[in-house]
């Protein structure tokens, strides 16, 4: 029952310690009866031996001074019959036994026993063990006649054992126990009814000590007479009092707190930002949602709790970032700092703010508050743009320094034909064009960027578009001398389509088939009419994309670690661009490669 001790109530363990005590107190009387009994009945015997010895020493005398040695075996049996003795026996100077009450013995010299010996002035007393096991005290005196030794005269007795003594004082035990017990039953009555309004203290004492809050629990008064029920009862009805005029307040406290810590798990809950709390042995005890998510539990954010922020996040005191965090010195100060998921930035990077707890006064408080944000997107960002400011400086200082140095040339050198001016024209519109081209795919960047690239839609001859994608790229394939496949449909759709847009969308996948496929690669065209839509497949022999990239080559400014991709003009936009032109179509585009053997992209436009 909830509420209630598991140790035995007031009356139980003052009668459970009132039985003890008198039933120790009744065996301690008892043991010690026994021991009295037996130290008073050893001295009885032993002053009635003594004196019955005297006795029957001068009977004895008597008898032998009337009859002689004849009148001293009926003298021994007699007084052997008489009393409760061993054995009593007359030995003469000699040691021999002139007399015995074992009348095997009579003739027999007399043994010495071993054991303790005490003596009363001619009276020997000898203590010892039999062949039968029996405790003997035998009880020696001289006995003379006419002024002569005759002998000496024995009787033994068996001492009284312990056990003889307790069966004796068993007896007559339960007439000497009975009145103790009775009175012991009738204080237990008069015990259990005083302290029966102690017994309904306590278990209303037990019910507050097991509460959650002593408030929750109700105190009744006792119906009992006596100082302590009265001074209980006036307690109880205090405490109610009380307890009800602080029901209302603690109900709209309660309600408050509840209000504002509902209050508070909403907001946190509903940043996007990761927020932790840790006590000051660096365990957690709060996570919001953003938090789960981050640290990989986002369905039970109860699993983080108890577990350490240094463990979640993987810190390690052999580097600089795991050492600014498990500094003891770093840990009343601000640290701040970004952690990539397994040396890479694209498996996630966070950045994580420590900040040491304050109070509502600015007073240090004991425990963290950690800030994790999700940075990956804008590292990757910078990356790419990294990359792309590096490969635009190249894509731009190349041709200009072409357009340059020929210009300078034409300029200068008189000695130039016709046909080389024509050439050295030639070189510089073509790097002028590469030029315009890089600037346009800037433009369309930052159209896409702010949702601006938008669509020319016309009815669209389709058949002639795919033709005119393949003569414009057949140069750049002869040129790297690279065979062209084309698989075109018999009968073309009209669609509405931006002619331009897509022709420089196949342009763009064809020549990065052509400019990513060694010399003497095969490249195909394949255009199929499937129901409602028009599929489109480019597909090569070229050098293939890694696992680890394929996900990335519609990013922004990416282009491939490869070797022989970096080797390639390029700045990196023209993917993107090509999967935004799908989009706005509303189709799709998709890309399977396999390193080292090739890559097909698949351009899906409805027909609609």
């Amino acid at each position: 029952m909830p509420g209630k001790s598991s140790h035995l109530e007031l009356p139980r363990r003052v009668t459970a310690y009132y039985l003890v005590f008198g039933l120790a107190a009744i065996a301690w009387l008892t043991i010690g009866v026994v021991v009295v009994a037996r130290s008073i009945v050893s001295l009885h015997a032993e002053s009635t031996c003594l004196s019955d010895l005297g006795s029957a020493a001068g009977v004895l005398v008597a008898e032998y001074t009337d009859g002689g040695a004849s009148r001293l075996q009926p003298f021994v049996d007699r007084i052997g019959a008489m009393k409760s003795y061993a054995y009593c026996a007359v030995a003469d100077p000699s040691g021999s036994f002139l007399a015995h009450s074992r009348h095997d013995l009579v003739g027999q010299k007399a043994g010495e026993p071993t054991g303790a010996v005490v003596q009363w002035g001619d009276v020997v007393r000898v203590r010892f063990v039999d062949s039968d096991s029996r405790v003997l005290r035998e009880y020696r005196t001289p006995v003379r006649a006419a002024g002569k030794p005759l002998g000496t005269l024995l009787v033994a007795v068996v001492e009284p054992g312990l056990w003889g003594i307790v069966t004796a004082v068993a007896s007559h035990a339960p007439a000497a126990i009975l009145g103790p017990l009775l009175l012991m039953f009738l204080g237990i009555c008069v015990l259990q009814r005083t302290v029966r309004p102690l017994t309904e203290i306590e278990h209303q004492l037990d019910d507050v000590a097991a509460a959650p809050s002593p408030a929750e629990v109700e105190l009744k008064p006792v119906t009992a007479a006596g100082t302590a029920a009265a001074g209980w009862n006036r307690l109880a009805e205090q405490y109610g009092l009380a307890r009800k005029t602080g029901a209302v307040e603690s109900r709209l406290s309660a309600a408050l707190e509840g209000f504002r810590q509902r209050k508070a798990d909403q907001i946190l809950n509903s940043l996007p930002e990761g927020v932790v709390l840790t006590d000051d042995q660096g365990k957690l005890t709060f996570a919001n949602q953003a938090a789960g998510a981050l640290l990989g539990t986002p369905g039970d954010r109860g699993a983080l709790n108890g577990k350490t922020m240094e463990d979640l996040l993987g810190l390690d005191a052999g580097n600089e970032t795991g050492k600014a965090f498990l500094d003891s010195d770093s840990r009343a100060r601000t640290v701040v700092a970004e952690l990539n998921g397994s040396g890479d930035r694209s498996q996630g990077v966070l950045r994580v703010a420590r900040h040491p707890l304050r109070g509502a006064n600015g007073s240090p408080g004991a425990g963290h508050v950690w800030s994790l944000r999700d940075v990956t997107q804008q590292k990757l960002a910078e990356q790419m743009r990294n990359q792309f400011v590096n490969s635009a400086t190249h894509e731009l200082r190349t041709p200009l320094a072409n357009i340059k140095a020929y210009a300078e040339t034409l300029t200068l050198s008189d000695m130039l034909d016709v046909e080389q001016q024509k050439q050295f024209c030639n070189t510089i519109n073509s790097e002028a064009t590469r030029l315009a081209r890089l600037i346009d795919d800037l433009l369309s960047i930052s159209s896409m960027e702010v949702g601006a690239l938008s669509l020319s839609r016309q009815e669209t001859d389709t058949e002639r578009l795919f033709h005119e994608v393949v003569e414009k790229v057949r140069p750049q394939m002869a040129q790297r001398n690279i065979t062209l496949r084309s698989s075109l449909p018999e009968k073309f759709p009209k669609m509405r389509v931006d002619k331009d847009k897509i022709m420089g969308t196949l342009v763009n996948l064809l020549g990065n088939a052509a400019k990513y496929t060694p010399e003497g690669g095969q490249v195909q065209f394949k255009v199929q009419v499937k129901q409602d839509v028009v599929q489109i497949d480019v597909e090569d022999t070229g050098f293939g994309i890694s696992a680890e990239e394929l996900p990335k080559v519609f990013d922004k400014f990416f282009r491939s670690s490869d070797p022989r991709v970096r080797q390639q003009t390029g700045s990196g936009l023209g993917l993107s661009l090509v999967q935004e032109v799908v989009r706005l179509h509303g189709g799709k585009l998709g890309v399977q490669s396999e390193l080292n053997k090739g890559t097909r992209f698949t351009v899906t436009l409805p027909l609609a």
